[in-house]
């Protein structure tokens, strides 16, 4: 049983950066790892719009480039998915944060967090609930409290720490 309590004053004792031997990773860190996860996004997409770009340049009809840059784009979408689920699940991070060094855990423990906080409630319900407009703005600007968690964090019970110190 924890005694986590959110509700306790700073004056209490409370401390909204519990941790397990890892800082809380920095702001630097966590944007440099979102580009990182949204620049292999482009990676992993990319030839495909590319191809699909110059298929369709001067045509009336989509030709084969066309085509062929369609099923670029899904096999590069499902390998830029497999290849984040794998590090999600086996490592609780994404491309971004095992570039930059950072990990997943869950606020409470510090344990590394469990596939269904860093899936399910961190990407695919705050994934569901970004189409709210101005909710993705939202969830970044929370990044600039105390804590350093954003709404996605919150959901999952999770934080963002910085193991570039782990043996």
């Amino acid at each position: 049983m924890s005694n986590y309590n959110p509700y306790t004053s700073p004056a209490d004792g409370y401390n909204p950066m519990p941790t397990k031997g890892y800082p809380l990773a920095d702001l630097g860190k966590r944007f440099l790892g979102a580009l990182v996860d949204g620049l292999s996004g482009m990676v992993f997409v990319g030839p495909g719009y590319g191809l699909m770009i110059a298929g369709s340049i001067g045509q009336n009809e989509p030709g084969a480039l066309v085509l062929v840059g369609m099923l670029l784009i899904g096999v590069g979408g499902l390998a830029l998915l497999g290849v984040n689920l794998y590090l999600l699940f086996t490592r609780s991070q994404s491309i971004g944060k095992y570039l930059m060094k950072t990990q997943i855990v869950n606020f409470e423990t510090g344990e590394r967090a469990d596939f269904v906080s860093c899936f399910l409630l961190r990407a695919f319900l705050n994934g569901l609930i970004g189409a709210i407009p101005c909710y993705g703005i939202v969830d970044i600007i929370f990044i600039f409290r105390p804590d350093r968690r954003c709404i996605h964090d919150l959901l999952a019970k999770t934080k963002v720490v910085d193991i570039s110190t782990a043996a």
